[in-house]
């Protein structure tokens, strides 16, 4: 134990650690992952470096302080406070007890030594724990993203290039370790905001650490929070890169564990660093734009408007202390929400002007549905999936839903990729049935039978 540990009061939980020699530039790196009990005695272990480390603690504990400080090249750094986040969600998959509060995660770098406290009324934590994660190296942690080109007028704006979770290297095994149902998605109804968070991190970390950044949250909110993802639907790093978040699909409105109660039919968006004091970068500001702009103009919303999400009203782009007391997402990036919202607004166009969206107003919304799979392109056009109706275009055949049985068998066929191509009329009554046209064929519902049958147009 170290004398500056002898010197700490009682009822301070310190936890001192010595490691072993830190890995050099070009040496491979194994994932670890360590908890060390905070209980209120000191302890002198050896582990592993690691890169990232954070405080976890019962969910029952209340106002909790946490520092750490770390030991990088033989020299201790100062004691640094961690932002604590005691309510991004709960996940609703995960069983009961095995959810911890706690404080974000710290990237460190390399680091060969730990010192941790958590305290709470000068008392120690009961059950606190110090996480300590180092998540590897991986050769494909030096990704260069490029850019897609603008869409063409009448089309929703482009899916931004964003590093999926395989190539940040997300391990899929991760999502069962507090249960199978975490390994399956779950989803909400659609997308009607997006809540913009920051990690609350180190702002100077370099473009190939920004990886293993993300992996590194995956497995703290994963094993640490005994969440069933990674939090946030998508991060962007300060060189304006986009890491896609918790597993689903990042087209879908999948549900995630960002904003507490909130979490249902929206998006959490994380700026990685603590922008508390300092300002995002531009490059940031206009990547993190350019997301919500494709993600509202897909799901026909209004970066200008208001929505009621759990029974709170709320601008549709919202920042995470809109939703309860936290200095989430930073004074610096919260004050920028205003140029943010302007800016979705000036890549959409100024509105929603798409055929699929017309369609679906002349149809009526409250008919169609709210959508489920936002605006998205097919391989011979568009197709966007209503909770009421699958609505589809492309300019050979103009804009026409499919509905009902006639929608469920259409899907079983595989949409808009099975041999029957696009559709080319509604449903429309005919003698003892109804039937619908497609580019090369029919389907033909017999009212008596109560099925329908496939017939495919002739190929002279």
């Amino acid at each position: 134990m170290s004398t500056f540990s002898r010197l700490l009061p009682l009822a301070v939980t310190v936890v001192s650690l010595v490691l072993p020699t830190l890995p050099q530039p070009g040496d491979e790196v194994e994932p670890s992952y360590q908890e060390l009990s905070l209980d209120g005695r000191s302890v002198a272990v050896e582990t592993k470096p690691f890169a990232m480390v954070g405080i976890t603690w019962p969910v029952s504990a209340q106002t909790v302080q946490a520092r750490v400080r770390v030991q990088q090249n033989g020299q201790w750094s100062d004691w640094e406070s961690l932002t604590v986040e005691d309510e991004h969600s709960p996940d609703p998959l995960v069983p009961e007890g095995i959810e911890r509060s706690g404080t974000e995660p710290l990237w460190v770098g390399n680091a060969t030594g730990v010192q941790a406290r958590a305290e709470s009324g000068g008392t120690s934590v009961a059950d606190a724990k110090v996480v300590l994660i180092q998540p590897g190296v991986l050769a494909g942690d030096s990704f260069e993203p490029s850019d897609m080109q603008a869409s063409a007028s009448g089309t929703p704006y482009p899916m931004p290039a964003m590093a999926s979770r395989k190539q940040w290297g997300a391990d899929e095994r991760l999502r069962s370790h507090n249960g199978a149902a975490c390994a399956r998605p779950k989803y909400t109804t659609t997308v009607m905001a997006a809540f913009v968070h920051h990690t609350a991190d180190r702002n100077d970390y370099t473009r190939t650490q920004v990886a293993a950044m993300v992996r590194g949250m995956y497995a703290y909110h994963v094993k640490s929070r005994g969440w069933c993802d990674l939090g946030y639907n998508f991060l962007v790093d300060r060189f304006g890169r986009v890491f896609e978040g918790r597993y689903g699909g990042a087209q879908l409105p999948v549900l995630g564990a960002h904003t507490g109660s909130f979490n249902t039919n929206s998006f959490g968006i994380a700026l990685i660093g603590n922008f508390e004091k300092a300002a995002p970068t531009q490059a940031m500001l206009e990547k993190t734009a350019r997301v919500i702009a494709w993600k509202f103009d897909a799901y026909y919303r209004s970066p200008k408007s208001t929505v009621v999400l759990a029974g709170t009203t709320l601008l549709s782009i919202s920042g995470h202390r809109d939703t309860k007391a936290t200095a989430c997402p930073g004074a610096q990036l919260y004050k920028q929400l205003p140029w943010l919202r302007h800016r979705v607004d000036v890549l959409m166009g100024g509105g929603v002007a798409t055929p699929i969206y017309r369609f679906a107003l002349k149809l009526g919304l409250r008919a169609v549905g709210p959508p489920f799979w936002g605006e998205h392109r097919t391989r011979t056009g568009w197709a966007t999936y209503f909770a009421n109706r699958d609505i589809f275009y492309s300019v050979a055949t103009g804009p026409h839903s499919t509905v009902g049985m006639f929608r469920s068998r259409y899907r079983s066929l595989g949409a808009e990729r099975s041999r029957l191509g696009l559709p080319t009329t509604e449903v429309y009554k005919m003698t003892g049935g109804s039937r619908q046209r497609y580019q090369h064929g029919w389907l033909n519902y017999n009212q008596s039978r109560r099925t329908i049958t496939v017939q495919y147009r002739s190929a002279t």
